[in-house]
């Protein structure tokens, strides 16, 4: 039976009612599922119009809802005018950063500007904007015909942004190409070039106005090696043999060859890559490595007809390795991995090879569990190794790690020039063994020395509304409750690991022993997703019968179809509200398009990211797999199987992807950046914290508008449900 028919067959009774804007008296039961309703069909206006009468009750219930309704209302009102006042002194600037020639912050300007906006395509039309935009786009032809790549790709990301999402969608796939290719070969800077990739850091800092990044350590021009242990060239062919196979596009070997082909090609386009591989500086082995692997991409058509494609692959790299011996002489690794990757990236940017220094990590990533100190981590502004916070009970926590220390060395070893990943590999190791962290804290002169000993760490992917304190284990206890007077409960899912469901019917057990529940908030927003049957089973929570997801090919052949079961539809009878935002993927998608095509819930938020495929994990050594494509997943038919459910994946030219909200509600630059930070610090408990901030200033003070949004309409249909508990009360 439908959510919103349940709440309207059990509060049918109650005799609470109100003259107004339906013309004739309405009971309180009446009136919650005509706001469930007006939500679900994506009608604000009606919702709208309805909260304008609540009806009336004999105690303070109505009168609370009113006021609450009151403050939101408020705060859309002050949220309205501060992003009018934003926009326009946006523009301001916008225009004053373009006569100074700023163009890197004039563009920035622009797109802030634009994501105030209520249309975007408004303001992309605007004279002004588009003179940024055009010498935006002169620019970055300058810098990249100069070398300056970075600051040419952070240009791309925002010309890239500008467009997404807007009329100009051939514009954002234009530029989205563009900035890929730029990304890739800022990739090879960051292994084999990293001195050159610190100068170009450096300019991008002198231009922004930042700090200048640490000085350059010699130490970081031996990382690639670490990238490249344990490669061999029978992973390489295993992974393009399977990929042919396997792929749901049934790639050619042709296509994989040539693609592998160009990305070594790529190497000998480089010449700063001479900081690493001395040879690189001749022109002559240049041109020497460039003319074999041209010659092997025109012979490749000529050879795939008389030879099957995988012998093709090793006579290539046979011939290749042979002219890399009198040529730019590179460890064969490198031209291995290049080939692997570059192969890859004809297939999808969802399909990758798992080399022998990714397995750990990403079975960490799959599994919800590793081995290490227990710390969250990003770059910072000047591409440091900066800690976000560290996981409470672990060893960073106990030793004294606090937020926003930067890592300067591991082992001794400077981290200077690392990526996230070449941190995560160096901290992570087996369990028992020390780690040295050497970090540079704000508040004091010198760095300073930390020795941890690595532990094994959970990843808490369920979260509450408020972290209450830590157990005698370290490990968190929460507050599930977002609304204790009207039994509404609140559940964040950052990813969907192999542990997932399980803590969230833990969670759902603390919820029910606060009370019988009137509604629960499932907080979707930045999840990329994860397992499929975790995704599945989480869906089942709410969904009793039918079609939770299904699988198929290319050109439509189905390859599963995934089913609700019953008897796991623990919260069916729950009213629950979905939010979501555009960092919502894959799981995330397939739990919240589920919901929405059986009308089990009502989405809040703004379209998901749209993510639509599965990937398939096949193993080609001891040490590495690969990572392929094998199919598009849809989701359930919203009218029984009369028309086919939705393909949410994001393909070149398509304007249908993602789960689109049924209550849409954006949120300004501010508001994403102070509801992110309030959300992360009141979630840091150090040892001696003091003080947190309160996680109800996200609603009081209305900083993030999707969650309030959803709590209202939880709050409206629980009013018939807490009238009848009152009445019910009185009689008893």
């Amino acid at each position: 039976m439908l959510l919103k028919t349940r709440i309207l067959t059990t509060s049918l009774m109650l005799l609470v009612s109100v003259q107004g804007v339906f013309g004739q008296s309405v009971s309180a039961a009446e009136w919650s599922s005509r706001v469930w309703q007006a939500a679900s069909d994506g009608n604000w206006d009606a919702v709208d119009n309805l909260l304008n009468k609540v009806p009336e009750s004999s105690d303070d219930v109505a009168s609370v809802l009113s006021e609450q309704i009151e403050a939101y209302r408020s705060h859309q009102e002050k949220s309205m005018q501060s992003s009018v006042s934003d926009r326009d002194e946006a523009i301001v600037e916008m225009k004053a950063h373009l006569e100074e020639e700023e163009i890197l912050q004039a563009m920035q300007k622009a797109v802030e500007a634009q994501t105030l906006s209520k249309n975007l395509d408004t303001v992309m039309f605007d004279e002004d904007v588009q003179a940024v935009v055009n010498r935006t786009k002169k620019e970055i032809n300058a810098l990249v015909k100069s070398g300056n790549l970075l600051t040419a790709q952070t240009l791309m990301y925002y010309l890239r942004t500008f467009y997404e999402d807007t009329a100009r969608r051939d514009l954002y796939e234009r530029w989205n190409a563009r900035l890929e290719e730029i990304t890739l070969e800022i990739s090879l800077l960051r292994q084999y070039a990293p001195k050159h990739l610190h100068d170009l850091k450096s300019k991008r800092a002198e231009l922004l106005g930042d700090d200048l990044p640490e000085e350059y350590n010699d130490q970081a021009g031996d990382n690639w090696e670490e990238r490249i242990d344990g490669i061999e060239p029978a992973m390489l062919i295993r992974a393009i043999d399977i990929a042919t196979a396997e792929h749901m596009n049934h790639v050619s070997w042709e296509s994989l060859i040539k693609s592998g082909l160009q990305s070594v090609r790529n190497l000998g386009e480089m010449p700063v890559i001479a900081e690493t591989f001395s040879k690189a500086d001749d022109r002559a082995m240049r041109n020497m490595w460039i003319d074999a692997v041209d010659e092997e991409i025109d012979s490749l058509p000529q050879y795939l007809k008389h030879i099957p494609g995988k012998r093709v692959l090793i006579q290539s790299l046979e011939r290749l390795l042979q002219v890399n011996d009198n040529a730019m002489e590179l460890p064969v690794g490198v031209i291995i991995r290049e080939f692997g990757d570059g192969s890859m990236k004809e297939l999808d940017k969802y399909s990758a090879i798992i080399w022998p220094d990714e397995s750990r990590r990403f079975e960490q990533q799959t599994e919800g569990r590793f081995v290490g100190v227990g710390i969250q981590i990003r770059e910072n502004e000047n591409g440091e190794i900066m800690i976000v916070n560290p996981i409470e009970g672990s060893p960073a926590y106990y030793g004294g790690i606090q937020p926003e220390d930067v890592i300067l060395k591991v082992n001794g070893k400077s981290a200077n020039g690392w990526s996230l990943n070449d941190a995560v590999d160096r901290i992570t190791g087996p369990k028992g063994t020390i780690v040295t962290l050497t970090i540079r804290r704000p508040d004091h002169d010198d760095p300073i020395e930390y020795q941890l000993t690595r532990d094994s760490i959970k990843l808490h992917s369920v979260q509450g509304w408020w972290k209450k304190e830590l157990d005698d284990d370290g490990q968190p206890v929460w507050d599930w409750m977002i609304d204790k007077d009207n039994n509404i409960g609140y559940i964040k899912l950052t990813s969907f690991s192999e542990e997932s469901y399980g803590d969230i019917l833990d969670a759902i057990q603390e919820i029910k022993n606060e009370g019988k529940p009137n509604g629960l908030i499932l907080d979707l927003r930045y999840n990329p997703g994860g397992l499929l049957p975790s995704a599945r089973r989480v869906a089942n929570l709410f969904v009793q019968n039918g079609t939770i997801v299904s699988g198929e090919t290319a050109d439509g052949k189905q390859l599963f179809n995934m089913r609700a079961l019953p008897n796991r539809a623990f919260l069916a009878d729950w009213p629950v509200v979905i939010l979501i935002n555009q960092g919502s993927a894959s799981a995330s998608e397939i739990v919240a398009g589920c919901v929405q095509a059986h009308d089990a819930g009502i989405i809040v938020g703004q379209r998901s990211w749209g993510k639509g495929s599965v990937q398939t994990v096949h193993p080609i050594s001891k040490e590495s797999s690969v990572k392929l494509t094998t199919q598009y997943y849809r989701l359930p038919s919203p009218d029984g199987g009369k028309t086919p459910g939705r393909l949410v994946h994001k393909r070149d030219g398509s304007t249908d992807w993602g789960v689109v909200p049924d209550v849409e509600v954006r949120m300004s630059p501010s508001q994403i950046s102070q509801s992110n930070k309030l959300r992360a610090d009141a979630d840091i408990m150090l040892v001696d914290t003091v003080e947190r901030p309160d996680i109800n200033e996200l609603l009081s003070e209305g900083i993030d508008p999707q969650l309030e949004t959803a709590l209202l309409i939880l709050r409206a249909n629980a009013l018939s449900r807490i009238v009848a508990d009152h009445r019910q009360a009185k009689l008893d």
